[in-house]
């Protein structure tokens, strides 16, 4: 029986809850999960936003997260150039989509990798913290408003 190599990508800034519940429910659909996280480039490129932690410390921090096996840095949002790289027979997408993805994350996996045999599975229904929540709490606390964004976490 052959090994079953799952991958999910992402930014994985601000390390929170919603982060941990993706990369747990992914290593119990496969045999080895490999983690590609983006480039701060690549993060700012693509949601506008520069991460607040370093790509480094980024990979470290999912890298010691139970069940991950390996992490990669990836310079581009591109699954194809991972596909060849990694050798994954599953990409695992998290709620979060990049504003160009008609239908989201899973929607724009299912288009690049249609033909290659890669089954995608969707986690539509993470832990509610989101980064984009986290970074707009820390801006509303250092102008003065720490109370003005609601709490959203399910912890």
């Amino acid at each position: 029986m052959r090994e079953v190599i799952g991958f999910t990508p992402g930014v994985f800034d601000l390390f929170h809850v919603g982060h941990l519940d993706v990369l747990r429910r992914s290593a119990r659909l496969c045999d080895r999960l490999v983690v590609g996280v983006w480039s701060d480039e690549l993060a700012e490129r693509v949601h506008g936003t520069r991460p607040v932690v370093p790509q480094l410390e980024r990979m470290e921090i999912v890298g010691n997260v139970r069940g991950v096996h390996d992490v990669v840095p990836l310079e581009r949002a591109a699954l194809r150039p991972a596909l060849d790289a990694v050798g994954f027979g599953v990409v695992f997408a998290g709620a979060d989509a990049s504003p160009d993805d008609a239908g989201g994350a899973a929607a724009a996996a299912e288009r690049e990798l249609a033909g290659t045999g890669v089954r995608v599975v969707s986690f539509p229904d993470v832990a509610e913290t989101r980064s984009p929540v986290l970074r707009e709490r820390i801006r509303m606390s250092r102008a003065g408003g720490a109370g003005a964004a609601p709490r959203t976490s399910v912890a």
